[in-house]
């Protein structure tokens, strides 16, 4: 498989797979020996590290929708920057539910073998997410406070 092939597999894990908690789906488009470099403390990198994530991340938030805002292949790399938004519904690093709507944005990068994904590495920024969670939007001040 070639690069577009890379990049349109890469896409349809990461919008449609994971955010809908399709665990088959995911195990079926993994390589034999898929590394997933982007693991909790302590957690093991295999494929079973990157289906925890995804039923993790399911357990805690609703209506999750992944927005690809580029996707670049090179050779057997595919690189994703995108943004994930979803309704905080269960607890996340021991914030519990508050209901609230987020949007977070996210690098992936992925290397291909045979058209399935080999190696998964991940940015993101939950010490944020955690600070968007826990606490309530600023309270408006000044001229709008006075209305």
């Amino acid at each position: 498989m070639g690069m577009p092939e890379n990049k349109a597999a890469a896409i349809a894990v990461h919008t449609r797979a994971i955010p809908g908690n399709h665990g088959d789906a995911v195990a079926a488009l993994l390589a034999p020996g898929f590394r997933n470099h982007d693991t909790s403390p302590g957690g093991e990198g295999g494929a079973e590290a990157l289906l925890a994530t995804m039923h993790w991340y399911d357990e805690a938030f609703e209506e999750q929708r992944v927005e690809v805002l580029h996707a670049v292949a090179d050779g057997d790399l595919v690189a994703l920057h995108v943004e994930l938004s979803a309704r905080h519904t269960g607890f996340f690093r021991g914030v519990a539910p508050t209901g609230r709507r987020f949007a977070v944005r996210e690098m992936h990068v992925l290397r291909f073998a045979e058209g399935r994904e080999a190696e998964h590495w991940c940015v993101r920024d939950e010490a944020a997410l955690v600070r968007v969670l826990a606490h309530p939007a600023p309270v408006a001040v000044g001229a709008a406070a006075a209305r």
